[in-house]
Parts: C-alpha cells; sequence; structure tokens
C-alpha cells in the first residue's frame, strides 16, 4: 500500500511540474538566455526635423513626443540609458533638413544613433497654401508633390550614407486646417498622398516604420490642439507617443533595431 501511494505522489508532482503557467529550472534558464541575449547598452537618440519634433505646444515642457518617447525607451529591454540629440527647428521645411545635413554639423550624432525620429513636410504644405492663397487647388499640391517626394528620398540617402543600420521612426504630417470644418476637401486626399510617399520610403527602407498620426489631429473633440490650433499640445503629443509605441508593438521592434533592444514581457510572463 505504502508503494502505492509513494507512486501516486511522485505522478502528481510530476504531473504538476508539467502544467501550463509552471516553468521547469530548464525552461527558466532557457528564458533568462534570451532574456541576456539583448545586452543592455545606452542609447543614442537623434530627433530629426520641424517644430513637432521640436515639441512646441507642449504645455508640460516634456519636450513633446521626443521626451515622451526617451522615457518610453528608458523601459525597453537592452537599454540601459537614453540620450537624447535634438535637432529640430521651428519653421524648417525639407530643404532646409538637406542643408542641416550637408553641412556636416550633425554627422557625429547621426553616426552614433542607435535610433532615429523625423518630422517633417508640414512646413512644406504650409509654404504651398500660403503662396497660392488666394487660387489654391489640388493641382497646386499635385504640381509641388514631385519636388517633395524627391527631397524626402534624398533625407532619406543622407542619413543612411552617415548611418545604415539604425531604426528610423518617420512621422507622417496632418492637416490642422480640419479643426475649423466637418467637410471632407482636397485636403484630405492631398494628405493621403503625401503620408502615401513617407509610408513608402519607411517599406523600402527596410528598417524604418511609417507613423500615421493623421486622424488625431482630424479635429479637435478630444482638445489636442495648442492655443496656436497648429501644434499639439500635451494631450497631442501624448496620443502621438502611443501611436508610435503601438505601431512599434506591431511592426517588432526587435528586428526593427537589429535585435538591440525590445519592448519587455508583460510582468505576468516573468
Amino acid at each position: 500500500m505504502k508503494k502505492w501511494v509513494i507512486l501516486m505522489i511522485s505522478v502528481l508532482i510530476l504531473a504538476a511540474c508539467e502544467a501550463p503557467g509552471i516553468m521547469s529550472n530548464s525552461q527558466k534558464e532557457n528564458k533568462i538566455a534570451v532574456t541576456q541575449m539583448i545586452k543592455l547598452k545606452d542609447i543614442q537618440y537623434v530627433a530629426l526635423g520641424d517644430s513637432l519634433t521640436e515639441g512646441v505646444g507642449d504645455e508640460l515642457d516634456k519636450e513633446g513626443y521626443v521626451g515622451r518617447m526617451k522615457k518610453e525607451m528608458e523601459t525597453w529591454r537592452g537599454v540601459k540609458s537614453v540620450t537624447v540629440t535634438n535637432t529640430a527647428k521651428r519653421g524648417r521645411r525639407s530643404d532646409q533638413l538637406i542643408d542641416q545635413i550637408q553641412s556636416g554639423e550633425i554627422d557625429d550624432a547621426l553616426e552614433q544613433a542607435d535610433i532615429i525620429s523625423l518630422t517633417i513636410g508640414g512646413n512644406d504644405l504650409m509654404k504651398i497654401v500660403r503662396s497660392n492663397i488666394t487660387d489654391l487647388t489640388k493641382e497646386v499640391f499635385d504640381d509641388k508633390r514631385p519636388a517633395f517626394q524627391q527631397r524626402y528620398e534624398t533625407i532619406m540617402q543622407l542619413i543612411r550614407e552617415r548611418n545604415p543600420n539604425a531604426p528610423i521612426i518617420l512621422i507622417g504630417v496632418y492637416n490642422p486646417l480640419s479643426i475649423f470644418t466637418k467637410e471632407k476637401s482636397d485636403m484630405n486626399t492631398i494628405m493621403r498622398e503625401w503620408n502615401s510617399d513617407i509610408r513608402g520610403f519607411a517599406n523600402q527602407d527596410g528598417h524604418a516604420v511609417f507613423i500615421n498620426v493623421v486622424d488625431l489631429f482630424d479635429s479637435n473633440d478630444n482638445m489636442v490642439y495648442h492655443t496656436d490650433f497648429f501644434h499639439p499640445n500635451a494631450k497631442g503629443y501624448d496620443q502621438m507617443t502611443a501611436r508610435i509605441i503601438k505601431t512599434l508593438h506591431e511592426v517588432d521592434l526587435k528586428k526593427l533595431s537589429h535585435g538591440q533592444f525590445d519592448f519587455k514581457e508583460d510582468s505576468t510572463d516573468e
């Protein structure tokens, strides 16, 4: 009888060890080994572009989406610390960004970057609006679009010449004029087309990702605009950052970063 009792207890213990949610020692060791494959390092984050990257409109002074991304990145696996080099400037257009990169003044920052983000194009669009305010038609934007495509391609080439591997976050453009009317207009089509161009450059690169934000700012019902009704406020930058994080989850951050870093697993998995 005692032998049967001992045998049954042994079977139950073995079954419990293989039950879902309970790891054996070997499973735990394998998980630890996989986790340690991503080595901790000091991350260099370089931000390029215009006022959206500069953080204009953020009344909480958290440096827009860039400051919020820094805090997010500090929680990633493989990240020991994050140093931000924000080279953005209010009003900058794509031709001016090309001049900045070609000047060589940010070569060191780009070469050392582990991750790069970029907002550009909004001021290109606004220049077209201002220059054609009395006769603003879709044809005017169509005429300027090929030149913008060429400049954006040049920007990507210049970045990759200095840094072939860092993931690049390409944030799309939005139409601040949409908050003044609910009616659909040619601007909706223009935004889709110009964002499609930016998405295309992300897809061609292989280690870049396009972030669509047009729907986040198509109205001010959620109070996402600064008082200038052009830039996001703190809430708007919160939503922009959340969209970036969501998209990075969808595209696989570890793959995008060549295995350098990744999101931490849920605590329930640890």
